[in-house]
């Protein structure tokens, strides 16, 4: 049996359960040469990096760019549905005196020592 180029599961099955050995390692060298080509890895690089930018764009939107990003560059069109779900980020509260941020329950600022 004369395997394609291409690696395919069902030709791959039936190859590896043959007793030729040659066979085997053909149908093995047509994975490896599908995994190992180049092409492939450049739509996977860019398809990462597209998902990584619209999660920018939603965590810009959201005041979480930072986790929005992480999220697309992880999860790529399930991070942004997930991203889109997680309620919207509220900044700290800022001093009045020094204009950093404080936490909400504050008494004073852990900065400049001015009462809140």
């Amino acid at each position: 049996m004369a395997l394609s180029e291409n690696c395919d599961v069902t030709a791959l099955t039936q190859a590896l359960q043959s007793a030729d050995p040659d066979e085997q390692m053909q149908a093995l060298d047509a994975c490896l040469s599908a995994l190992t080509d180049p092409t492939l890895w450049y739509w996977l690089i860019g398809f990462t990096v597209v998902c990584a930018l619209v999660g920018a764009l939603i965590g810009k939107y959201k005041n979480a760019v930072v986790r929005d990003t992480l999220l697309g560059l992880a999860l790529g069109p399930i991070g942004w549905g997930i991203s889109l779900l997680l309620p919207k980020a509220t900044p700290k509260p800022l001093c009045r005196a020094c204009g950093k941020p404080v936490d909400a329950g504050d008494r004073h600022c852990r900065h400049c020592g001015a009462a809140l």
